[in-house]
């Protein structure tokens, strides 16, 4: 397994710093948005657009990378990002900042495509789980790394826009060096959504809540905080502790889903998150932090535990197909999220922040558990679960096992 690991360092590190850097952009749009006086709408607007532009790549980039190559690809993607994030810092105009975060959008999720496809064809079967796992571990400590680098300069000038494009190019640099070899090829996404609500109805709709609620908290949550009076230390405290719970759970919550109907868990954790979201909107601001540690803890294996029981109902079906359906769930909920949750917080206040991700989780957690009622457990877990953190593109589904396993 180290020996894997280590052949692909050049790749796991041109991740590491191309989501810290994402992750540093992703918390400080919002919070530039709130200091030009645009109101919250207009921040999820921003949020619903940026999945759009993720969703769109998703499909398109895959065709990018066949023309062109994977190093190619991943370069043309990095200076189109690095442009996006440094004219971000130009300009004050709503319908630009539109335009460029469609883009960066469509980047990420090619640059997520490239570099897991990669890992895919360089990884052994019998190492395939822990080189995930790495992987997963990197994703999760950069993005939260990413979140605590707002205190490193003001959030007033451009400097911040500097450094994240800055982190995003010299991922670049270890990619377009290596020495490992490109993989051949990307299959092109399709999916068909009947067959995934066949397969599990659950599961398609865990992917969309969790879609709604992720989008919520990457695209409002900067923003919440700054409209409740935190700084920009608490802030960015906070967002790095909802990943770090995320992080935590993950795999303990995945294990025990291997052990019971995994319906069971995902309802569980749902309604486990709304009751958390509750319980940040009564404490005092100065307590949420702490709790956000748990929020993201529930919430954010909600997608990995949704693709681990569509994986256990696919039977004859490609998990690839069916695991890109809930993918393109998933990315539905991203784009419907922040602009729900930016109008409750438009017409009910900061606080609609967690009251609007207590009642979507609250709807979902019955929903499931109404299907739990209404339908049995076809067939034994025979899958082991396995972490997977991005909804990014075919390239998480292709590092996961049970595709495989299709092959």
């Amino acid at each position: 397994m180290i020996g894997s690991v280590l052949r692909l360092s050049t790749l796991l590190l041109g991740v590491a710093f191309l989501l810290t850097g994402h992750g540093l952009q992703l918390a400080l749009i919002p919070l530039r948005a709130e200091l030009m006086g645009w109101d919250s709408l207009s921040v999820g607007i921003l949020g619903s657009v940026y999945f759009c532009g993720f969703l769109f790549g998703c499909f398109s980039i895959p065709g990018l990378v066949r023309r062109i190559g994977h190093i190619r690809c991943f370069a043309t993607l990095t200076a189109l990002i690095t442009a996006t994030v440094l004219v971000l810092a130009l300009f004050n105009a709503f319908s630009i900042w539109l335009v460029l975060r469609f883009f960066t959008g469509v980047a990420i999720s090619g640059l997520y495509l490239v570099i897991e496809s990669w890992l895919n064809e360089k990884t052994e079967n019998e190492v395939r789980g822990a080189v995930l796992a790495t992987y997963t571990a990197i994703v999760l400590a950069a993005l939260a790394g990413g979140q605590l680098l707002l205190n490193v300069a003001p959030l007033e000038n451009e400097h911040l826009f500097i450094i994240s494009a800055a982190l995003i190019v010299v991922a670049a640099i270890p990619i377009c060096v290596t020495r490992t070899s490109q993989p051949a090829q990307i299959p092109s996404a399709t999916f068909s959504p009947l067959l995934v609500i066949r397969t599990s109805r659950a599961a398609a709709l865990g992917a969309f809540v969790a879609g709604i609620v992720a989008s919520v908290y990457y695209a409002l949550g900067p923003a919440y905080g700054l409209q409740v009076g935190m700084d920009i230390e608490l802030i960015s405290v906070m967002m790095a502790l909802g990943i770090v719970g995320g992080a935590l759970s993950l795999l303990p919550l995945g294990r025990l889903s291997d052990k019971m109907d995994r319906r069971v868990v995902i309802a569980c954790i749902m309604l486990a998150g709304a009751l958390v979201s509750v319980i940040a909107f009564l404490l005092p601001v100065s307590a949420v932090p702490v709790v956000m540690l748990f929020f993201g803890a529930f919430v954010m294996p909600i997608q990995a535990l949704c693709l681990a029981h569509a994986s256990d109902n696919i039977g004859n079906q490609s998990f690839l197909e069916v695991g890109t359906g809930l993918l393109v769930m998933n990315a539905s909920g991203s784009i419907v999220g922040p602009l729900a949750g930016a109008q409750a917080m438009q017409w009910f206040g900061s606080g609609a922040f967690f009251l609007f991700c207590a009642v979507t989780l609250s709807i979902g957690g019955v929903l499931v558990v109404l299907m739990i009622n209404s339908r049995k457990p076809t067939r034994e877990h025979y899958s082991k679960f396995r972490a997977i953190t991005t909804a990014a593109s075919q390239g998480a589904l292709q590092l996961h096992p049970r595709t495989v396993a299709d092959e």
